[in-house]
């Protein structure tokens, strides 16, 4: 043991009290991103006297780690008491200004914990990362204001990461409100400025659509307006480290919430893998994914930055022929939920809900006239810019915020 690391055990002990009062009933279970989550345990009938209460402060972890990959489900609670289930251990630090919860929960995130926690694992049946084996952690405890120093830069990351995400949902939720009004409501302004529809705009009954539209709209499809819809497939090799000449390789968990591409989620390919046995699925810049498997929707845009890369079969490329429709345009609408409805409509159900490339070229796609083509392009520029633009700006915190967590191991006094 390095000489400022220590045992964790010294530092913690357990707690077990019972909700025998029933006054809590906020239920709780712990998840693998390190979060407390509401539970989704069905507790009728149960008697929630037994569940184990938690309080501000206290941390939760789940010791089965056989089913977790390599994470293991533990968290702070910083809220107000909760309740969890007996499965979990709950325990505190006994000395506070010695060990700040803030800082010890940093060290629980970090990747080398988790690795080590699946390694000390044991049992025949289900692998545990018992109460023994917590308290033999070791981990380096400089002074309190060491601690507080470290907790806050990290505060200070993780807020910023918080705030982008917030301003993404913003315009996120703007764009939804600017198309309904637009394409689904047709008030979009006018040669005047004025709402177009009740202000007696010229409206027409379009068959595709079922529905009366803007005189001079069409209706086309999602292929109609693309070189190219396809997705891709699972090669014989692939690998979890990157190396040279490696090609990066995309299943739909990498796309995260906010349409952007999670690197960390990577797997990887040989370059001959990727220009022969999937070469149909080469991605481009600009190319559109679009999940078709497990988590349906989610989409991103491909960056140069990401290439050369290649995708598996839960996701879609979708190619947008630039001279026939705008990209922003395309992309705008996808930000908006537009194909949502036409697409949960037409999931096919199996092992695991899908959506068949079939399905994906047939969405209705509404094109406006040019004059209103050219102002939705303008407005759609600026959200989708100013998303990206926080999108690369998260990136680059996230990296910041686990070289912060890395460098923990190197801490002194």
């Amino acid at each position: 043991m390095k000489s400022n690391y220590k045992k964790l055990g010294q530092y913690i002990q357990q707690v077990s009290i019972k909700n025998t009062d029933l006054k809590v009933d906020n239920l709780l279970g712990v998840s693998i991103t390190k979060q407390f989550i509401p539970s989704i345990a069905n507790t009728i009938g149960t008697d929630m006297s037994k569940y184990k209460v938690v309080k501000k402060g206290q941390f939760t972890y789940g010791s089965i780690t056989s089913r977790n990959g390599d994470k293991i489900s533990i968290a702070l609670l910083e809220d107000d008491e909760a309740i969890v289930s007996t499965s979990y251990t709950v325990f505190e630090i006994i000395d506070t200004n010695e060990l700040i919860p803030e800082y010890l929960m940093m060290w629980f995130r970090r990747p080398e914990f988790d690795r080590y926690a699946r390694y000390m694992s044991h049992g025949s049946t289900r692998e545990a990362f018992g109460w023994e084996e917590m308290c033999d952690v070791e981990l380096p405890v400089p002074s309190p204001e060491k601690q507080k120093e470290i907790v806050k830069e990290y505060h200070t990351i993780v807020k910023r990461i918080k705030l982008n995400e917030t301003l993404n949902q913003k315009l996120e939720d703007t764009a939804q409100s600017i198309y309904k009004e637009w394409f689904v409501n047709f008030e979009f302004p006018d040669e005047n400025g004025k709402p177009y529809k009740s202000n007696g705009g010229e409206m027409e009954y379009s068959d595709e659509l079922d529905m009366e539209t803007p005189e001079g709209w069409i209706s086309l499809s999602l292929e109609e307006v693309c070189t190219l819809i396809t997705k891709g497939t699972t090669p014989q090799n692939m690998f979890n480290k990157k190396f040279d000449s490696s090609v990066n390789y995309l299943k739909a968990e990498c796309i995260n919430m906010f349409h952007g591409i999670d690197e960390k989620r990577l797997s990887f390919i040989e370059e001959d893998t990727h220009l022969k046995e999937l070469k149909r699925s080469i991605l481009k810049e600009d190319d559109l994914l679009f999940s078709i498997a497990g988590t349906l929707g989610k989409f991103s845009k491909v960056y140069k930055k990401i290439l050369p890369a290649n995708i598996n079969q839960a996701i879609a490329i979708i190619r947008v022929n630039q001279d026939k429709i705008s990209l922003n345009y395309i992309e705008g609408l996808f930000l908006s939920g537009w194909h949502t409805e036409f697409y949960r409509d037409n999931v096919q159900q199996a092992v695991q809900e899908n959506l068949s490339l079939t399905t994906i070229k047939a969405l209705p796609i509404l094109i406006p006239c040019n004059s209103v083509l050219e102002k939705i392009n303008l407005v759609m520029k600026s959200i989708l810019k100013t998303f990206e633009q926080t999108n690369k700006e998260n990136e680059m915190l996230i990296e910041l915020k686990d070289v912060l967590l890395s460098k923990m191991a190197t801490i002194d006094g």
